[in-house]
């Protein structure tokens, strides 16, 4: 089993709450406030500003499109993906 075929499982079986929780964190990196806890409720503000809220058959559907891009070869190796974001921004 790939990796992202184990990603959707694993997803499939998480309650929503988990589900929230793994878009809070997918989203601390460009928050800015590094080293500061965020509440529960600050987190949930952030994450509506950023991210439109999905449902759980969204974000199935949003992965079984990736494992058909994936699975059709439409995808970049990570590490191609970011030498290729260095190159662009001078990192």
């Amino acid at each position: 089993m790939s990796t992202l075929e184990n990603t959707v499982s694993m997803m499939k079986t998480l309650p929503e709450a988990d589900l929230l929780k793994i878009q809070k964190l997918t989203l601390e990196p460009f928050q800015g406030r590094r080293g500061s806890q965020m509440t529960d409720e600050e987190a949930d503000e952030a994450v509506g500003r950023y991210l439109k809220p999905k449902s759980r058959e969204d974000i199935y559907r949003e992965l079984e499109i990736s494992r058909q891009q994936a699975a059709e070869g439409k995808y970049r190796e990570a590490g191609v993906f970011l030498a290729g974001l260095r190159a662009e921004y001078g990192i």
